[in-house]
């Protein structure tokens, strides 16, 4: 009964560890710049997002995942999220802002990618209103279904998804 125990918490500690060296960042921002729009001032973003094969087999399996942005503006913390779906009946990928009733369709995965290139995310400014401020993206992995989340754990190098902090200036 010892030595199993023994046995146990090695193996724990060999997964614990494996989830601690170096992992692919797969996001990296490298603009962001605020515009005035209809409703206010919008954070457009210029990325490079790259999904692993681990989440283009979930996303083609019905999967949703979701991109999560921490937005640091005027001086205010803001969240903001995309999700990534795939519908297999309208035999389309879909792109949804959080709270946002629209949803924008594309027949390819890539063409999906290509969206992701650039963003606007709405910040609940006014349009007059000049500040600089960050943005981070990652992938929300607690958006994950349960089943899913043990892999992410065990398996952080395919469901790592995160981008350093980037900063802007203001204009």
């Amino acid at each position: 009964m010892r030595s199993s125990t023994r046995i146990l918490l090695t193996a724990l500690l060999v997964l614990t560890l494996a989830g601690c060296g170096d992992e692919p960042q797969r996001a990296s921002i490298s603009a962001a710049r605020t515009v005035s729009g209809p409703d206010g001032l919008v954070l457009e973003v210029t990325q490079r997002i790259e999904l692993s094969e681990t989440m283009h087999a979930a996303l083609d399996h019905g999967i949703a995942l979701r991109l999560v942005y921490r937005i640091d503006a005027c001086g205010h913390l803001r969240q903001r999220a995309l999700w990534l779906r795939h519908a297999p009946l309208k035999r389309q990928y879909e792109l949804q802002r959080e709270g946002d009733a629209e949803i924008r369709g594309f027949a390819r995965l890539p063409l999906l990618a290509a969206a992701l290139d650039r963003v606007r995310l709405p910040l609940d400014l006014p349009g007059d209103e000049r500040c600089a401020g960050s943005v981070q993206v990652r992938l929300d992995q607690a958006a994950l279904p349960t089943p899913l989340r043990f892999p992410a754990f065990v398996e952080p190098a395919q469901w790592r998804l995160s981008s350093a902090r980037f900063a802007w200036e203001a204009r």
